[in-house]
């Protein structure tokens, strides 16, 4: 996928050469000893079953093959990748972790010597139920999680919200999660930011109808949303941003509905370097997370919150 960025200069359209044949010269700069910081990311966006758990493993296994054979190094799925949607049936698909699943995709990190952030499942502990996205290292091993904390309107019936926004050290950098309408709220990735994210993954179950005046505003109101909230987070945390969402249509008893996707990758001083539409498939690419760094160095946003910031201004509500 190849996107070209127009800049203004001196009220001429000058025609910006396009991120990938940047990176081409980039990748040549790698080699030759420069401090050029790559990993290459890869994004599944599947359609989803509801209430069909061994259907939909078999596909994120058969999707992630063709992410591996593109030599992906983190790879990250959708919100409720596993199940769908379980209000109604939460005590039936809800999973400890560790457990069967995360065992499944541990084996799979192991075999490909990668990174996979498990979208998100439905967890069991002491009685409660959380959504949570499971990092998990090259070695199988179980990094850690992160819970939703701004819960979609229908979970809040039966999904208790996360309280914590942690972040996980890896070998290309300290990366961070959020979930799905986390999106819509830039105090998560914020406090990523703060405490040193370079890529933020937020896998998600995003649906046209989710949005109730749809029929007046119509259906591009969702993935317009998306865009902008991407970017923009991207751009006022200074690090790359990875939104992976799932496709095609789905129905949960008498309901049924529409995955946006649009699942997309962005960096500051480009916006999306890279966009599904909603169709099924995987996303991968090359980052260069330099990029990230030149962007602190050139705005200084997330240093300068820190140094004239209140320490109470991080105290949130929501955790």
């Amino acid at each position: 996928m190849k996107i070209l960025i127009a800049l203004k200069s001196d009220n001429l359209e000058i025609d910006k050469k396009i991120y990938d044949i940047r990176l081409t010269g980039m990748l040549r700069k790698r080699v030759s000893g420069g401090e050029i910081k790559m990993v290459k990311i890869a994004a599944v966006q599947m359609s989803i079953k509801c209430w069909e758990p061994e259907k939909n493993i078999q596909k994120a296994l058969q999707l992630s093959e063709e992410a591996f054979k593109k030599d992906a190094e983190i790879l990250c799925f959708p919100e409720e990748f596993i199940t769908g949607p379980v209000r109604g049936k939460v005590e039936k698909f809800a999973q400890p972790i560790p457990g069967r699943y995360t065992d499944i995709f541990s084996k799979l990190a192991l075999e490909y010597n990668a990174y996979i952030i498990m979208g998100s499942m439905v967890e069991r502990e002491n009685g409660k139920y959380y959504n949570t996205s499971v990092v998990i290292s090259p070695q199988g091993n179980i990094l850690g999680k992160y819970r939703k904390i701004f819960l979609w309107h229908p979970e809040k019936d039966y999904i208790e919200r996360g309280r914590e926004i942690p972040v996980f050290k890896t070998k290309f950098g300290t990366i961070g999660v959020e979930i799905c309408w986390d999106l819509a709220f830039p105090e998560i990735t914020r406090e990523l930011a703060l405490k040193g994210a370079d890529i933020v993954f937020c896998p998600s179950f995003w649906s046209e109808g989710d949005n109730p005046l749809y029929k007046q505003f119509g259906f591009s109101t969702e993935s317009i949303f998306i865009d902008s909230c991407v970017a923009a987070r991207a751009f006022e945390n200074e690090l790359a941003f990875v939104f992976v969402n799932g496709c095609g249509p789905w129905q949960l008893q008498e309901y049924s509905d529409k995955l946006v996707g649009h699942t997309q990758i962005a960096l500051p001083f480009y916006g999306a370097i890279a966009k599904m539409d909603d169709k099924e498939g995987v996303l991968v690419k090359d980052i260069d997370l330099s990029i990230c760094t030149k962007a602190r160095n050139v705005y200084s946003i997330v240093n300068d919150l820190k140094n004239s910031m209140k320490p109470e201004f991080r105290r949130y509500s929501v955790i």
